[in-house]
């Protein structure tokens, strides 16, 4: 029983083998692009590059062969190249789309970082810093003394004899009109 089984498996292996040998590789592209349409949109990073790794090495067979292509068989394999081209842009846009997203969705928390980062207590203590500077300069202001000082300047001012120069401008100015 055991044998018959393997030779079954072996016999139904042989006939598989046989029927991949003797599709043509316009065929087989098809049927590769046909399976990846189906399954494309879930396939992991490995899955991806499978699929990368056996359409290069299919694309190797047909650039061997490819002028020995019917007309038909070559705008076949040119058809099915594009639109595997256009799985693999989609996925490439895809990811493209999703990097820039989580970095859009990144800037606030990058801006939040950068603020959490500036050292505010030092900024206030500089404030307060510059306050009491300012503070003190007003404070050493003697102002009994500043007082005194504009006292003195307006008493030594004698007004009777700067009224009687006004008059005396006036006067000449007056009398030209």
């Amino acid at each position: 029983m055991k044998t018959k089984v393997i030779v079954a498996l072996a016999t139904a292996l042989a006939i598989m083998a046989g029927c991949a040998t003797t599709m043509s590789l316009p065929d087989q592209l098809d049927k590769f692009v046909e399976k990846t349409e189906k399954e494309y949109k879930t396939y992991t990073e490995k899955e991806w590059e499978k699929s990368q790794e056996e359409y290069e090495e299919l694309k190797a067979k047909i650039n061997e062969s490819y002028d020995s292509f019917s007309t038909s068989d070559k705008v076949r394999t040119m058809k099915a190249m594009g639109k595997y081209g256009s799985f693999v842009l989609e996925k490439e846009l895809a990811g493209a789309s999703e990097t820039i997203g989580s970095v859009l969705e990144s800037i606030p928390q990058t801006i939040n970082g950068i603020i959490d980062e500036i050292d505010t207590t030092a900024i206030r203590e500089g404030v307060e810093g510059v306050k009491k500077g300012i503070e003190g300069i007003i404070e050493s202001v003697d102002t009994a003394r500043l007082r005194k000082s504009v006292e003195g300047l307006t008493e030594s001012i004698d007004t009777a004899k700067l009224r009687e120069k006004l008059e005396a401008l006036i006067k000449i100015f007056g009398e030209e009109e």
